[in-house]
């Protein structure tokens, strides 16, 4: 899985703070407290949309509380951490640095190319997604001829469990490896289609793997859908991409489901094979 921290080697964002790095010997003093820095978004990151306290960050790392309330303090200053009843989560600056290097990545320059090329995706939006724990995290967006505006942008975070990416990704992955990762977890609803427990969501990712396909149908936003297939690089093995179209319901309601999927198989085939998408 691409790490949401890869391409991210300057550590400017900390400027202003102690950790600081202005000679040779500051660096040297410095390079712990960068090193905890990184530590506490890794272990932020790992717990999800849940977050974390500082009292749970310093019991983790072994830190002191007063130098775990310092870091995150200056991380959260910068935007690299947000804070909502004590408990911090990822902030949006460093989502915003990742897609800035993700929109380097030739997987990426290649999925527009094969979006632009598509006879139907071309006229819609469409994402690629990474599943990342119990979330999705948006690497690209394609805008065409009829785009969508409120929807996921690049660097955005969703649950899975309410997005046709998210549930694509999943279906890739054991029965038992799902039901492990959403153990303890809130079902949060977004709409009131939204998939609300454990069963639900396998039930329609059983149904979903039959039929070739998954769909947010209403679940993310009343009167949007979404269309969405597995980048499996290897078969039988967990993916870790998928791509989708988004549209209006009532505009889905007027195409042929059937299309937009084949489609969608066709980009998410050659991006898996980069030789196959000369026939696109």
């Amino acid at each position: 899985m691409i790490s949401q921290y890869t391409g991210l080697k300057s550590i400017s964002w900390i400027r202003g703070t102690t950790m600081t790095l202005e000679t040779n010997s500051a660096a040297q003093s410095s390079v712990p407290a960068v090193t905890r820095a990184m530590a506490i978004l890794d272990l932020i990151a790992a717990a999800g949309q849940a977050g974390m306290n500082v009292p749970e960050i310093a019991k983790s790392m072994d830190l002191a509380k007063s130098s775990t309330a310092n870091i995150c303090a200056a991380l959260e200053g910068e935007g690299m951490l947000r804070r909502s009843d004590g408990r911090f989560t990822l902030g949006r600056r460093i989502l915003s640095l990742a897609g800035d290097y993700l929109r380097s990545a030739d997987h990426l320059s290649e999925f527009y190319a094969l979006c632009r090329r598509s006879r139907l995706i071309s006229r819609e939006a469409a994402r690629l997604a990474l599943l990342d724990g119990t979330d999705v995290l948006y690497l690209a967006r394609y805008e065409g001829t009829n785009p969508i505006r409120l929807t996921a942008n690049i660097g955005d975070r969703f649950p899975a469990h309410v997005t046709a990416t998210g549930k694509a990704v999943l279906s890739t992955l054991p029965d038992a490896v799902v039901e492990d990762r959403y153990r303890g977890k809130t079902f949060v609803p977004f709409t009131s289609r939204s998939l609300t427990s454990i069963s639900e969501l396998m039930s329609d990712l059983e149904k979903s793997r039959h039929r070739g396909y998954f769909m947010d149908d209403e679940e993310t936003t009343i009167g949007v859908v979404c269309f969405a297939v597995p980048v499996v690089d290897i078969p039988g093995e967990p993916a870790q991409f998928a791509i989708s179209a988004t549209l209006l319901k009532a505009r889905a309601d007027e195409l042929d489901h059937a299309d937009i999927v084949e489609e969608l198989q066709q980009i998410a085939r050659a991006l898996a094979n980069p030789l196959s998408a000369h026939s696109l």
